[in-house]
């Protein structure tokens, strides 16, 4: 059984919509499920069967899980970031915030949408991220949710700047590999839910049962602003039973001088301030980068991002599940997101946690390029080359390694790091696209992708870490 492609000579940074797509214009036939669930489910066992998956989280915050669960009372839905190796950039753009502010002679500025935090008239060189205390209101809360790795150093840089780090790490089962932990996208913004599920719990249980609010929002640490923006209040108020409510994704992340330049265009044409409705919702559309997610349908349902999603495809690999499943969301395809090009710490607990990634990608492309016995469920993958010249039927990790990657100018396909992830992005994308077609993945294999924990819920060791 194979599945018909052709290569993507655009593979390659820095568009999203070509940096983790290798393949171009995959097939599939109804008769291809198996294989399609068998790919999420061996990956979801290669997980398990080394002690990552189905573990403990650890969640840790300062000054105490108490204080921010006071913090919460009377609150608007919070704003959690997730980040890695950009708590200088965030920092800087707090304080470039504050210039401008002082510049202006104002206290803050009037709303998310007020474009003036942009325009840079003290030349700092940097932005005000979108979730700075002073661009979204006194009565919300912004957590920074960094993997435990770089949370001292999280902690260190945001102290004063108003925003909460909160530090997230899986336990290792007994078996573990020393030099293998569950990191990445997936894992990312699962133990981001994963901690908005506790805080609603927590704030609810401290209010007598009423929690302050039912969704919150998910951040991309570099999201500057939201064009064309009615205001975080005006999706709330039509989120309603949707699962969450997304937006027009960046296709790049855009230099300082450049989103500077747009800011004082949309001022000068009347569009710097807050817009005075939301536009139509037209589903589908990709909830990525910024979206106000429905924490008690999630909660509700046991539900939550697809940790065996390690290189890319968190966010569409469960858009996708939505549109099959037909479970209703907003899309805004008239509000778009903007992103500025960061600057990177670098230091050491960003490269280890970097480096966790890379052995973790190279540990399961390895695996999912291996010959099993006959009979068992994939791997390995095996494509049919959609051009005669590509070789005809061949693996799948043979396929990436050896046409994609020599003919994608964006990248160095001779880097084994670059093949390791190309591989891994390849099978990502494959049961990504599966997972929009009704019937191409078995329930079982969605259940274990998105219920991870299936009708239990996440095991969670909060910790104060002041």
């Amino acid at each position: 059984m194979s599945i018909t492609t052709d290569r993507n000579d655009s593979y390659g940074p820095p568009l999203v919509t070509q940096k983790y797509r290798p393949l171009e214009n995959p097939t599939f036939a109804l008769t291809d499920e198996p294989l399609f669930s068998g790919m999420l489910t061996n990956r979801d066992r290669l997980l398990r069967a080394t002690g990552m998956l189905g573990q403990q989280l650890k969640l840790a915050t300062t000054p105490s899980w108490a204080a921010i669960t006071a913090a919460e009372a009377g609150h608007l839905p919070p704003l959690v970031v997730i980040s890695s190796n950009r708590a200088g950039w965030i920092k800087d753009g707090i304080a470039s915030g504050a210039a401008q502010l002082a510049k202006l002679r104002i206290a803050s500025f009037a709303n998310a949408s007020d474009l003036r935090a942009l325009t840079d008239e003290t030349n700092q060189g940097i932005s005000p991220p979108l979730y700075a205390p002073s661009r979204i209101g006194a009565n919300r809360n912004v957590y920074v949710v960094v993997h435990m790795t770089e949370y001292t150093y999280y902690k260190t840089q945001l102290a004063g700047t108003g925003l909460t780090p909160v530090g997230w790490e899986f336990t290792k089962g007994t078996g573990a590999r020393r030099n293998l932990n569950l990191v990445g996208f997936g894992a990312s913004r699962f133990a981001a839910m994963e901690f908005c599920k506790l805080l609603r719990r927590r704030a609810a249980t401290a209010a007598g049962g009423a929690a302050p609010w039912n969704a919150a929002w998910l951040i991309d640490d570099n999201t500057v602003a939201l064009g064309n923006f009615a205001g975080f209040a005006s999706v709330e108020a039509a989120l309603g039973a949707n699962v969450c409510a997304g937006f027009h994704g960046g296709t790049k992340a855009i230099t300082q001088d450049k989103n500077k330049t747009w800011a004082e265009k949309e001022i000068r044409e009347g569009r710097g301030g807050q817009a005075a409705a939301l536009p139509p919702s037209a589903p589908p559309g990709i909830i990525q980068q910024t979206a106000l997610w429905n924490v008690q349908y999630f909660d509700t349902n046991f539900l939550n991002f697809g940790p065996i999603y390690i290189a890319s495809a968190e966010d569409l690999s469960i858009t996708n599940y939505f549109n099959a499943a037909r479970i209703p969301y907003l899309y805004y395809n008239g509000i778009n997101v903007v992103k500025e090009e960061p600057a990177y710490d670098n230091k050491t607990a960003a490269q280890k946690v970097n480096r966790s990634r890379q052995e973790l990608t190279a540990w399961v492309a390895a695996a999912e390029s291996a010959n099993p016995p006959i009979g068992t469920p994939p791997p390995p993958i095996r494509v049919q080359a959609f051009r005669n010249t590509d070789g005809g039927e061949q693996l799948l990790s043979t396929f990436v390694v050896n046409r994609v990657l020599p003919n994608a100018k964006a990248v160095n396909g001779t880097d084994l790091k670059v093949q390791d992830q190309a591989k891994c992005q390849a099978v990502e994308q494959l049961t990504c696209a599966a997972l929009n077609v009704r019937r191409q993945v078995s329930d079982p294999a969605i259940a274990t992708t998105f219920k991870t924990n299936g009708a239990a819920q996440q095991v969670v060791q909060a910790l104060d870490v002041p």
